[in-house]
């Protein structure tokens, strides 16, 4: 799954909101954050109240770090907030290229797959609207999910732009 959004618009929030829910109802899952790290996901948690202690976080933007501790815990959820900041040691160019997200996609669909495992990808939105990052990313996931909403107000939209599943 593909989740996108403007700067701000809350697809940390609603990520670890998701995180928590699925660590309390009793799977295991994995934080990724490129962005923040532990100590900001942690007061973002105390704000949010009732985020289980137990729930793994990595602060890792290495490809082949994040992977080697997806295998060693073994989460059913693997949330990577955001897809832009990840790396790949076999791409030589920089982190939120173009070659750089294909490749680490990529690579963690794959993951996902012979895992068996439920992935979800935050993605930042350009200002045009769309999905920062090539194409690619919306032909690799399931789900392609829209975060919409101005951050003055309470409400915000999710829309799906791509369900495999139906509507």
């Amino acid at each position: 799954r593909l989740l996108g959004g403007e700067p701000g618009v809350g697809k940390s929030t609603l990520a670890l909101q998701l995180a928590a829910s699925v660590q309390r109802a009793g799977s295991r899952v994995l934080y990724v954050s490129g962005e923040e790290s532990p100590e900001q996901l942690r007061l973002r948690a105390d704000r949010l109240g009732d985020v289980p202690g137990s729930l793994r976080i990595l602060a890792e933007t290495g490809i082949e770090s994040l992977v080697a501790a997806w295998r060693e815990l073994a989460p059913q959820l693997v949330i990577v907030d955001s897809v832009q900041t990840l790396r790949s040691d076999r791409v030589e160019s920089a982190a939120g290229s173009v070659a750089q997200v294909r490749e680490s996609a990529a690579l963690l669909a794959a993951v996902a797959r012979q895992a068996r495992c439920a992935l979800l990808l935050i993605g930042h939105v350009t200002k045009d609207g769309s999905l920062a990052g090539p194409r690619v990313l919306e032909h690799l996931v399931d789900v392609v999910l829209g975060f919409e909403g101005d951050r003055a107000h309470a409400f915000r939209l999710l829309r799906a732009s791509k369900n495999r599943f139906g509507s």
